[in-house]
Formats: structure tokens, sequence, C-alpha cells
């Protein structure tokens, strides 16, 4: 199976290169300031043959901030640069990268009215190392 491994690539090819710097969480602290990106949903699907096993894995990365000017551009910018930072993954442990690329991004204001949010998905072929 699985595990934690396409989670921990993700952090490590979104952590400190991107605007939110080192501001790369799976549970955000309460005291943690914007922006910010968390590590959201992750769906398994089984993408096997009867030659060989595999797996479709589909990712979501949440990009948060929260400007004075209640703009969407630092969001946005922030987005890119996880677009960026997680096409550029050439690797996953234990597995062999078949490819991973962006499917989408939306892009809106949280209920709170203050906070900028983007979601950001991915989806990963991978296949036993």
């Amino acid at each position: 199976m699985i595990g934690a491994e396409v989670q921990k690539a993700l952090f490590a090819a979104l952590n400190g290169v991107t605007l939110a710097g080192a501001n790369v969480f799976d549970q955000v602290p309460e005291a943690n300031p914007f922006p910010r990106i968390t590590i959201g949903d992750e769906q398994v699907i089984d993408d096997g043959n009867t030659c060989q096993d595999g797996w479709e894995v589909f990712s979501d990365v949440h990009c948060w901030s929260r400007p004075d000017a209640g703009s969407k551009v630092e969001v946005k910018t922030l987005a890119g640069e996880v677009v960026t930072a997680v096409s550029a993954i050439v690797a996953i442990a234990g597995f062999s990268l078949v490819s991973i690329e962006h499917q989408t991004t939306r892009v809106f204001r949280d209920p709170d009215g203050l906070t900028e949010h983007a979601v950001v998905s991915f989806r990963a072929l991978i296949d036993p190392a």
C-alpha cells in the first residue's frame, strides 16, 4: 500500500520554495501567520492490472491568504507556485513515479469573509519500485 509517501513528497516539494516559506502543514497550529499551505485530502485508486500493481493518487493542496486589501492576487500567486513545485516532483520514495500533473485550481473567499483560499488538485500515477 502507499501509506504517507505521496504526502511526504508533496511536503518536501513545497516546504520553503513558495511565498508561504516554511508554512506548509498537515494540521495548522493556532497562531500561524498567512500566507500558508496545507496538504489536504488524498484519494488512492487501484490502477493495477494482471501484470503489475499500480495506483492513481489524487491529492489536494490548500493555499491560504489573508491580505489587507482583500485581493486574491496573493493566493493566486501562491497557487501558481504550488503547481510549479509539485509538477517538479521526480520521485516518490518506494515507488516508481509514472507521472504527476496539475488537474484543477479553484480560488474563492472563505465564509469568514477575510480569508482567500485556493484548492490545487493533482493526479499522480505510481507503480511499485
